[in-house]
Parts: structure tokens; C-alpha cells; sequence
């Protein structure tokens, strides 16, 4: 039996579409929503993030319709913890969102009961409200220093509008004025396209005569009809309180209706670092929609950290009150079940492979602060072909040689975990991911940071290429360059280093 058999998803025919990675944007492209489709299909919603969704549903919920303001929620968790994804999803399934094939988001992705009927509650509670909106992206993605103006951007690219926000406010008025196909229209029609003349709004002849035609009465020729929306929607750097709560109802208000709305802000830490000023235009920009929509608009923003762990973020506890923390056990479930879940007949194989070898397994570095214990015989077969004694040894070396902190540790990585059943697949069983492997996955991304001389990687990779002695040496200079990263010192030590 060879390793792929093993497996409920040939690793060699099961591709991440994601790459491990879930980027939380209003993304409508066509690779973008194959993605999203792949995401939610594989979306293993048990642990912290069923628990997760329920606390954000069940919350808004409650409080929805009751004229008081929505407590903000912050998802918490390390690098490669989920955090991301559970949100995207959240995002996705807050709207039912449609591929326009006769699937919906809630249709593909499988969900415990009790989150079905709060999806199904939170549905008839938008047919009584203005329908269901779900707006997300970074802060970073707008302008930088200015989060009320980022904030509209992330709005306004989720109500399809321009970023930009003298060319969003433009795009409302002409929905406003009912005239906004008949511009459009118009201008494609003269073989332009509409987003490239949108962006010269001021100089376009095309826009103006569009303009002209639809509302003949706005301007006597293009000249005055240039200066008046130079004036009228001029350039700005930033927008006040007013203009930003008055722009996120232009944007998404229906018919007099303002829908039940979800925002989610990714990686809000990330953006904020110590920055205390940003921390403070944060908190003021959520809680000024907070109170302005009530209990129509709820903010879910991610971090790393909790919000109590950092100082530059307690100003945001009175803003996000309630607190859900991502842990790696919930990673490994994911994983177990994405990636490594074995076919029910494959089972016994896999058992008897590993616990007739359990005494080799058992004496690997025997003696370290990493050596097999008793427990790891509870996740051997789950975790088959990595072995939980060299799963903790890339984890320690992971945090040391990671200097940006973005690698995270092996088992939250969905891409590297995959690479690895597809290095193993075509081996007999028995045959797990070796000592080495972790270096080529990261080898790349330590010589870009520094952690790694350009030199190494190269005599490294060059003997990768050479013959069996050489690709031996190869392997055996990577895991010396690896333990060669761990500490010495009597505290931090975890017993692995070097004898000779």
C-alpha cells in the first residue's frame, strides 16, 4: 500500500486553492470566487470557531432591533490560527452569498444545526430590516494614516463603488439620480471603459456628454459641468465623523431601508502596531457608526493578541467587549480533516505501521524537553506520515529562525502540511516526512529576511541536485543549519544540539 491510499483526499489530486492562506477582501474575480467556493466546501466549523459564529450570531441576534448599539466582537489567535478564515466565512454566510450557478454560500459548506438556524433567524430578521450586507478588508488597503476614509473605502468596495471617495460619492449620486446604467452605458458604448474614464472623472469627454444626455439641464456645455463636479466632488485626503457615517448610509441604504450590516476588519493589530494615535481613530470611527446604526451594524475586527495583551489596544475593550480566542487545537482539527484524514479501511494499516516501529519512534531524541511521550500515541495515526517528536522540533525551530513571526508553527500551516503528504504520497507505507523536509519549505523565505546566508542556501541547494552522497550531505547540512539556530543556554535549551 502505497501512502496515498491512505488517504480520503489523494494529496497529489487535492490541491489548497488558497494556499493555506485566507485573504478577507471583497474579492469578485473569477479565481477569487473559485477560492471562496473551495474554502467554504472544506469549512470544518466544530471548536472555537463554531463557538465562534454562534457567540457573533446569537449576539446580534439578541440584540437586533432593540435601538441599543451592537458590542463589537475581536477574534483573536497566532499567526496561521484561523482567525482570517473564520471571518471570511462569516463574511460569506452572512449574505447566503450567490455564484450565480444555482449554488449559495450556505448550501456548499456544512454547518452544526444550531448555526443553520441562526443564519436561517438572521435572514428573516433582514426581510424585515433592509436585507443582509456584509462589507470586509483591511484598514490598510485604504489610506494608511486616515481610518475613517480606509473605513468607507471598504464599504464602498463592497456596495461595488469606487474606493475612492470623491469617485464613490459620484457613483451614489448617479444611482440617486437613477441615471447610473444609462452613464454607464452610454460610455461603453463609445468603446471606453467605464473605470478607466471614472478615474479621469474631471477630464473625461465621454463621462460629460453621458452626463448631458441623461440630465440635459445640469450644465449648458461640458466646461461648466467640469467645474461643477470638480466642486461638488473634489478630492480629499480625509473625511469627518459626519461624512463617513453619511457615506456608509449613501452606500448601502435600499429604498429608505439601511440593512442589517456586518464589517469585518482584518488583521486591525496588525495595522494599529504601537501606534496609539491609529488605536484612537479606530475606536472613534466604530464608535461613532456603532452609535449612529445601533443595533443594525456590528464590527468583528482580528488580532493577534487579545485586546487586555497589548497597550496600544486596551483603548479598543470599550469598543469590542466580547472576546473570541483561536487556539492550534482547533488548527489541527482543520488539518486532520482537510488534509490528513484517513479512509476508514486504511485505518488498521496505518495503526499497525506505526506500533510495530513505536520503539524506533519512541527513543528519537530521547532525553531533549521534546522526546515521545505516552500522549503522542493518541495522535499518531491522525497525524501519520508527521511524526509528533520532529512535529515539536520544527515548531522550536520555526519560532527561532522566523524572525518576521509569519511562518507560525508547522501544524497551523495548511500549504506546508500539504506539501508534506505530497513528498510521502508515492512512498510505500511506512515511510514518513523526514528531519529535513521543514528546510525546503522555508529555506526561501529565511534567505529573503536574512536568517539564512546566501552562501549556505547555495552549497545547500547544490548538492540537492547532485547524486545520492550529495543529497545525503544536503539533507544532513540542512538539519545542522537548523539546530544550529536552537539555544544553548541552560533556560531556553530544549536539549537538541550539536556533538561534534
Amino acid at each position: 500500500m502505497l501512502n496515498k491510499d491512505i488517504y480520503v483526499k489523494d494529496p497529489l489530486a487535492n490541491q489548497l486553492a488558497n494556499n493555506g492562506v485566507a485573504e478577507v477582501k471583497d474579492d469578485t474575480s473569477e479565481q477569487a470566487l473559485e477560492t471562496l467556493k473551495y474554502e467554504l466546501e472544506t469549512f470544518v466549523c466544530d471548536g472555537e470557531y463554531a463557538k465562534g459564529l454562534d457567540k457573533v450570531l446569537s449576539t446580534f441576534l439578541t440584540n437586533v432591533n432593540k435601538g441599543t448599539e451592537q458590542p463589537g466582537i475581536w477574534i483573536s489567535g497566532f499567526y496561521g490560527s484561523g482567525k482570517s478564515h473564520l471571518v471570511k466565512m462569516l463574511r460569506s454566510l452572512w449574505t447566503d452569498f450567490d455564484f450565480q450557478n444555482g449554488t449559495s454560500a450556505r448550501g456548499i459548506v456544512n454547518l452544526p444545526q444550531d448555526i443553520q438556524d441562526h443564519f436561517k433567524e438572521l435572514t428573516i430578521k433582514g426581510r424585515q430590516n433592509g436585507g443582509l450586507h456584509a462589507a470586509s478588508g483591511t484598514l490598510g488597503q485604504g489610506a494608511s494614516n486616515r481610518v475613517r476614509t480606509a473605513l468607507l473605502s471598504v464599504v464602498f468596495k463592497s456596495a461595488r463603488l469606487p474606493e475612492s471617495y470623491h469617485l464613490g460619492r459620484f457613483v451614489i449620486w448617479l444611482r440617486q439620480q437613477g441615471i447610473e446604467q444609462q452613464v454607464k452605458q452610454a460610455v461603453e458604448g463609445e468603446g471606453k471603459v467605464w473605470l478607466r474614464e471614472l478615474n479621469a472623472l474631471f477630464m473625461s469627454p465621454v463621462i460629460a456628454n453621458a452626463l448631458l444626455k441623461a440630465k440635459p439641464d445640469l450644465a449648458a456645455d461640458q466646461k461648466e459641468l467640469r467645474e461643477q463636479l470638480r466642486a461638488e466632488f473634489k478630492r480629499v485626503e480625509d473625511v469627518s465623523n459626519d461624512e463617513m457615517v453619511q457615506g456608509i448610509k449613501d452606500a448601502l441604504t435600499v429604498e429608505g431601508k439601511f440593512p442589517l450590516t456586518l464589517i469585518v476588519l482584518d488583521e486591525v493589530q496588525q495595522y494599529i502596531g504601537d501606534d496609539a494615535n491609529k488605536a484612537y481613530q479606530v475606536q472613534e470611527a466604530v464608535e461613532t457608526c456603532s452609535k449612529h446604526f445601533n443595533s443594525q451594524l456590528l464590527f468583528v475586527a482580528t488580532g493577534q493578541n487579545a485586546l487586555s495583551g497589548m497597550p496600544s489596544l486596551m483603548r479598543l475593550m470599550g469598543r469590542f467587549p466580547l472576546a473570541v480566542q483561536l487556539s492550534d487545537t482547533d488548527v489541527e482539527s482543520v488539518i486532520r480533516k482537510i488534509i490528513l484524514q484517513k479512509k476508514p479501511s486504511a485505518v488498521a494499516a496505518v495503526e499497525d505501521v506505526w506500533t510495530k516501529n513505536l520503539g524506533e519512534i519512541s527513543r528519537h531524541l530521547r532525553g531533549t524537553k521534546i522526546e515521545s511521550i505516552a500522549q503522542d500515541e493518541n495522535n499518531m495515526t491522525a497525524d501519520y506520515p508527521i511524526l509528533p517528536v520532529r512535529q515539536r522540533l520544527w515548531e522550536k525551530i520555526l519560532r527561532i529562525v522566523d524572525t518576521t513571526g509569519t511562518e507560525s508553527q508547522l501544524r497551523n500551516q495548511l500549504k506546508v502540511v500539504h506539501e508534506a503528504t505530497k513528498h510521502t504520497a508515492s512512498k510505500n507505507l511506512g515511510n514518513v516526512v523526514t528531519g529535513d523536509f521543514i528546510y525546503g519549505q522555508q529555506a526561501p523565505s529565511w534567505l529573503q529576511t536574512g536568517a539564512l546566508s546566501k552562501e549556505v542556501f547555495e552549497i545547500i541547494a547544490r548538492l540537492a541536485t547532485g547524486d545520492a552522497n550529495e543529497q545525503l550531505q544536503s539533507k544532513l547540512l540542512s538539519l545542522i543549519f537548523m539546530i544550529g539556530k536552537l539555544p544553548t543556554d541552560t533556560i531556553a535549551s530544549i536539549g537538541v544540539k550539536a556533538t561534534g
